[in-house]
C-alpha cells in the first residue's frame, strides 16, 4: 500500500505536522544563530516562510484548529518582521 505525499494532510494528521514543525524549529534556531553571527537574514526568513507554508497546508485540512490558527498569526508576524529587517538593510 502506498500513500500520496498529501495523504497525511488529507487526514488532518497532527503528528505529521508536529514532526515537520519540530524539524523546522531546529533549522530555524540554527538560522537565527547564523543571522546574528553572519548577518544572514535570508536563510532565517526562508525557513520562517517554509514554516508558514507547512502550517497553512495543515490548516487547509483542519481549519477548525484554533491553536494552530493562532500560531500561524504569530508566525506571519515574525516573517513580516524578518522580511522588513532584510529589505531595510539593503
Amino acid at each position: 500500500m502506498s500513500f500520496s505525499p498529501s495523504f497525511a494532510w488529507e487526514l488532518g494528521d497532527r503528528q505529521a505536522y508536529n514532526n515537520k514543525m519540530a524539524i523546522l524549529k531546529v533549522m530555524l534556531e540554527g538560522a537565527r544563530e547564523r543571522a546574528i553571527a553572519e548577518n544572514d537574514l535570508e536563510t532565517m526568513c526562508l525557513i520562517m516562510s517554509i514554516g508558514n507554508d507547512v502550517t497553512e497546508t495543515f490548516l487547509r485540512a483542519r481549519a477548525d484548529d484554533a491553536m494552530i490558527n493562532k500560531r500561524l498569526t504569530g508566525m506571519r508576524n515574525d516573517l513580516t518582521a524578518c522580511l522588513a529587517l532584510l529589505y531595510n538593510r539593503r
